[in-house]
């Protein structure tokens, strides 16, 4: 049972803006509800980032709905927030506190664009604020797996969700009119990286009506979280340590080839379902900053260009991005942009909206 303090020292629930928006989560904020999380799940960059364990603290913020109340009158009411960071929005304190909840009223009180990631069935107890939300502006949840084995999944996840009840969740989602993602992380070598493993998954995300799927691999932050994640790992059976440092060389990232291998491969799988790999533009349209929609367009084009092998083409959509994200338009690249054609609704959304400089 881990201990859960007030955390009279901690002011600010949104902080500061992201450098740049998250093409991934649509997020221009990334925050946390609670800090310290009861999944405990051994991968966890949490691990990597405190000294004291993860799961045994929970910290709570006083008067949590005040200061997100406070915080928006300071946010542009087109830009989203993410509950996405490190700690689960609906790990089971939420069941107590309701921390989460306060914040959604906030947040559907101001019709504040929100992005929440989690593995928790109890996302669907807030369907009603999620609903209020997305009706004003945009609510989108995203849903994080990381096999189907339940074996694997009880070893690596503390306080485990089964896979089915996950997809359900995705399903009841849908069913609600409420943007819903999928996740896979994090993808680890030799584990859940296998062909089949992920069809399994994205045929279930299929099937469960996602409207795309995302994916990212495990990182070892330090020497403190690769330890962690190897004990973990030798739980499951024979999985040597080498496994890990031949693609990690005890770096954070994973060998970039290796990498490269599986996001071709991904991309196949969705294609071939005719699952997006990141969110639709449809389902964003002209409900964010139009500048931020046409960024993120482009980004998410820049991505499918990476990991389909076209470098180049990739780097001149990123380059464009971050032009945009400056202020420029540079309307005469855009429209010599190879993929002009898909994202000439959103240019169209910014020139309605508003005059450009170029």
């Amino acid at each position: 049972m881990p201990l859960f303090v007030v955390d009279v020292n901690r002011t600010q629930l949104f902080g500061a803006p992201l450098p740049r928006i998250d093409a991934h989560t649509l997020a221009s904020y990334a925050s946390h509800i609670y800090e310290g999380c009861e999944y405990g799940c051994n991968y966890c960059d949490g691990w990597g980032r405190h000294l004291r364990p993860y799961n045994e603290q929970i910290r709570l913020m006083p008067d949590i709905a005040h200061a997100a109340s406070a915080e928006l009158t300071t946010i542009d009411r087109r830009a989203v927030i993410g509950l996405t960071a490190e700690s689960d929005a609906y790990q089971p304190a939420e069941q107590h506190y309701r921390r989460t909840r306060s914040v959604l009223r906030v947040l559907a009180e101001h019709g504040q664009p929100t992005v929440i990631m989690t593995k928790s069935p109890h996302v669907v107890d807030d369907i009603e604020l999620l609903t209020e939300i997305h009706q004003r502006s945009l609510a989108m949840v995203m849903v994080t797996v990381m096999s189907h084995v339940v074996d694997v999944q009880n070893k690596l996840e503390d306080k485990n969700i089964s896979t089915v009840d996950r997809f359900t969740t995705i399903s009841q989602l849908k069913k609600a009119g409420i943007p819903v993602g999928v996740v896979i992380q994090p993808l680890i070598p030799y584990l859940n990286d296998t062909d089949y493993a992920l069809s399994r998954l994205i045929e279930m995300s299929v099937a469960a009506g996602a409207d795309f799927v995302h994916w990212d691999y495990l990182y070892t932050l330090n020497q403190r979280h690769r330890n962690r994640v190897y004990e973990a790992l030798a739980r499951i059976g024979n999985y040597p340590p080498s496994y890990m440092r031949n693609l990690y060389r005890d770096g954070m990232t994973i060998d970039p080839a290796y990498q490269q291998e599986r996001n071709a491969s991904l991309t196949r799988m969705c294609d071939d379902a005719k699952l997006p790999v990141h969110p639709p533009y449809a389902m964003f349209a002209q409900r964010l900053d139009p500048r931020n929609e046409l960024e993120l367009v482009i980004l998410h084009q820049a991505r499918r260009d990476m990991l389909q092998g076209r470098a180049t083409l990739a780097t001149i959509g990123q380059t464009l991005a971050t032009r945009i994200a400056a202020g420029e338009m540079p309307l005469q690249e855009l429209h010599h942009y190879a993929h002009y054609m898909l994202i000439r609704p959103a240019i169209q959304h910014v020139t309605g909206a508003a005059p450009f400089a170029d």
